[in-house]
């Protein structure tokens, strides 16, 4: 004997596909919303924040720009362009030569001063606490042992890094929180 209406052809049932739908589209919008904001982060436009720590011996970087015809020193007064033709003076056995940027050499009576003295004169001041830091910009790599080379004429501690054409750079601080 059967009772009626227990295998009657309608079931209680709860259908989960509309619930599913409104959870891939919220997902969806999350997942829109984090790669747009990465883009604009890492995009166009953008701006690299180095550290700025002390290194193993307590030395602090100043950060310097290095794109093959001109530097920016960033300094504690801003940023500062030097401009000049980057010649290099070296000093054998008592006679000075100069190489320009072509890589010529003539000999000079002695260094003349350029555009690039009062940075070099800062590191060599303060060359217990202080070391430069260069962001090599592609442009510049070919030239760039030339340019260092006015750094270690007077023995200055250098660093390098190779840094994006077009990328914005500064140093932050150690309590300065990243934008």
């Amino acid at each position: 004997m059967r009772l009626a209406g227990k295998h009657s052809g309608e079931k209680d049932h709860f259908d989960l596909l509309p619930l599913a739908g409104v959870l891939l589209c919220l997902l969806g919008t999350l997942l829109l919303v984090t790669l747009s904001k990465g883009a604009i982060d890492v995009g166009a436009g953008a701006e690299v924040g180095w550290l700025a720590q002390a290194d193993s011996q307590g030395k602090v970087p100043v950060l310097i720009e290095w794109d093959g015809s001109h530097a920016i020193w960033h300094s504690s007064k801003g940023l500062r362009r030097i401009e000049e033709n980057f010649v290099l003076y070296t000093n054998s056995d008592g006679s000075w030569s100069r190489v320009n940027a072509k890589g010529d050499v003539e000999k000079v009576d002695g260094p003349q001063s350029n555009a690039m003295d009062p940075l070099l004169d800062y590191l060599d001041a303060h060359r217990q606490t202080h070391y430069a830091l260069i962001a090599v910009r592609p442009a510049g790599f070919k030239s760039f042992q030339r340019f260092a080379a006015r750094f270690e004429a007077r023995k200055i501690e250098i660093a390098s890094e190779p840094i994006e054409e077009g990328r914005g750079l500064r140093l932050i601080a150690s309590g300065e929180k990243m934008r």
